[in-house]
């Protein structure tokens, strides 16, 4: 019975290999796979707004390909008072997943981000932090820091 057993599980290795030999080729695949952009975000500048101080435009760059993965772009700005350390204005903002597109190429957005204390200080430094996570994409998350002089930009009137 052993015997029996043994000589069947032979004959299906042997079958086995066979499919696997007439399937496999040596041939190069028809068509080059698609390369993947990865998961990276740059950001451009930052401006105050002229009619809200509250506010800080964020000009950012991000790109992510991954378009069934979880995806998210979060920003945050913060400002030191120099005059009074004790003052920081702070703010972040998420940007809402169904407008980050993850297909692969660059996309410019400007975000606006509101400070949750203080107004921000013209011609001062503030650090501007911003993420882009492409769940299912390598890497799955990128980030981008700044120190950037904030201002408010002036039109010639």
């Amino acid at each position: 019975m052993l015997g029996k057993a043994l000589g069947g599980a032979i004959a299906l290795v042997a079958v086995v290999a066979t499919v696997n030999q007439a399937t496999a080729t040596d041939d190069p695949p028809t068509s080059d796979p698609k390369p993947v952009a990865a998961t990276v975000v740059e950001i451009k500048g930052a401006a105050i707004d002229g009619k809200y101080p509250g506010r800080v435009k964020v000009d950012l760059v991000y790109t992510c390909s991954a378009p069934d993965g979880a995806r998210s772009l979060n920003t945050s700005v913060e400002q030191t008072d120099p005059e009074d350390k004790d003052n920081v204005a702070f703010g972040s903002t998420r940007t809402s997943p169904t407008t980050v597109v993850c297909d692969g190429t660059a996309h410019p957005q400007e975000v606006i981000v509101s400070s949750k204390t203080f107004n921000w200080l013209d011609g001062i430094d503030g650090i501007v932090v911003a993420t882009v996570t492409d769940l299912g994409a390598t890497p799955p998350a990128a980030a981008d820091a700044k120190q950037l002089t904030l201002t408010v930009p002036h039109t010639g009137a």
